[in-house]
C-alpha cells in the first residue's frame, strides 16, 4: 500500500485522507479489524491508529465490541447516499439488532403491525423457552406483546384507531390483558414510559421489553424487542437494565433508516395500500 506520509501538494490534507483510508480498510478486509489491523493497513503506528479510530468511532463511523475489533456502522451509507438510496431496510435493521444480540446475549426480534397482529419480519434466537416456535411471518396478537403494545400506542391515529374495535381479549396466560379499558390503560404507561413490557402475558416463563422504531413524523412504524425467559430476568432488572437498550438501538435504527430514506416494506395487504407501513 503506498504509504500516505508522502510528500503532497499543500492542498492535500493528510489527516482527512488517514482517516478515509481507515474507511476503506474495512472495504478491502471484509470483516472486522483490530487496531493492529488497521495500524498496518495505514503502514502507521498504534498511536496514530488509535487516534482516527476514537475520531470515527465518537462520529458513528466504526464502533467497537467486546473482542476490541472494530466494525463499520450504517451511518456510512450516508456517505453515498445516492447510491444507496434503495437499500433494503433489512440489511440495517439487522446491523443493529445483531449489536444488541452481541451486547446482552438474549433474543431480539423487529416486528411490525397486521391488522390486529404483529408479524414478526427479523428474529435473532438465543434459545428456545416457548411452547411453541415463532419464525420470520409468525403473528402474535397485539394486546399480550410488548412489541405489539407500542405499535398500538405509539403508531398513527389513523390506523391504530380502527383495530380497536376488533380486538378479542382471550387469556392467553392469568397475567394477559382481559378488557380494552384495561388494555388502553396499559398503552397511557408505555406512551409515558417510551417502552413496553410484556410480562409473561403471552406465554408463562417469559418476558419481553420493547421500543419503538419512528418515522419521520415520530410514529411507531415497526418495534423491537428483547426477550428473555423469567429466571433470568425479573421485570424490574427488564426495566431498569434492559429497557435503555432496546429504546436505544430503536432510536438507531429510526435514524439510519431516515437518513437513507429506506422505508419499512412488506408484500402484504397494508403496504400494498401504502407502499410502506
Amino acid at each position: 500500500m503506498r504509504n500516505i506520509e508522502t510528500e503532497r501538494p499543500r492542498y492535500f490534507i493528510n489527516s482527512l485522507a488517514k482517516g478515509l483510508s481507515v474507511l476503506q480498510a474495512f472495504s478491502k478486509a471484509d470483516h472486522s479489524l483490530t487496531l493492529s489491523e488497521i495500524a498496518n493497513s495505514l503502514e502507521a503506528n498504534k498511536t496514530t491508529a488509535t487516534r482516527l479510530c476514537y475520531t470515527l468511532t465518537e462520529l458513528g463511523f466504526i464502533q467497537k465490541d467486546g473482542q476490541r475489533r472494530y466494525h463499520l456502522t450504517p451511518k456510512v451509507l450516508t456517505l453515498g447516499h445516492s447510491c444507496i438510496s434503495g437499500l433494503a431496510w433489512q440489511e440495517v435493521a439487522q446491523f443493529y439488532l445483531e449489536s444488541l444480540f452481541k451486547e446482552v446475549q438474549e433474543t431480539v426480534n423487529l416486528s411490525i403491525l397486521e391488522e390486529s397482529e404483529i408479524i414478526y419480519l427479523l428474529r435473532i434466537r438465543k434459545r428456545k423457552y416457548l411452547p411453541f416456535d415463532i419464525r420470520i411471518g409468525t403473528k402474535l396478537p397485539v394486546y399480550c406483546t410488548a412489541m405489539g403494545k407500542v405499535l398500538m400506542a405509539m403508531g398513527a391515529s389513523e390506523k391504530i384507531k380502527p383495530i380497536f374495535k376488533t380486538l378479542e381479549f382471550k387469556p392467553l396466560t392469568p397475567r394477559t390483558i382481559k378488557s380494552l379499558d384495561q388494555f388502553m390503560d396499559e398503552l397511557e404507561k408505555v406512551r409515558k414510559k417510551g417502552y413496553a413490557i410484556n410480562d409473561e402475558e403471552l406465554s408463562i416463563g417469559n418476558r419481553a421489553v420493547a421500543a419503538p422504531i419512528a418515522d419521520k413524523q415520530g410514529y411507531a412504524v415497526a418495534a423491537i424487542n428483547i426477550a428473555a425467559p423469567t429466571p433470568a430476568y425479573s421485570r424490574s432488572q427488564m426495566e431498569k437494565i434492559l429497557a435503555s437498550k432496546v429504546i436505544q438501538t430503536a432510536r438507531e435504527i429510526s435514524e439510519a433508516l431516515i437518513k437513507i430514506e429506506a422505508p419499512l416494506v412488506m408484500e402484504g395487504s397494508s403496504s400494498k395500500k401504502s407502499g410502506k407501513i
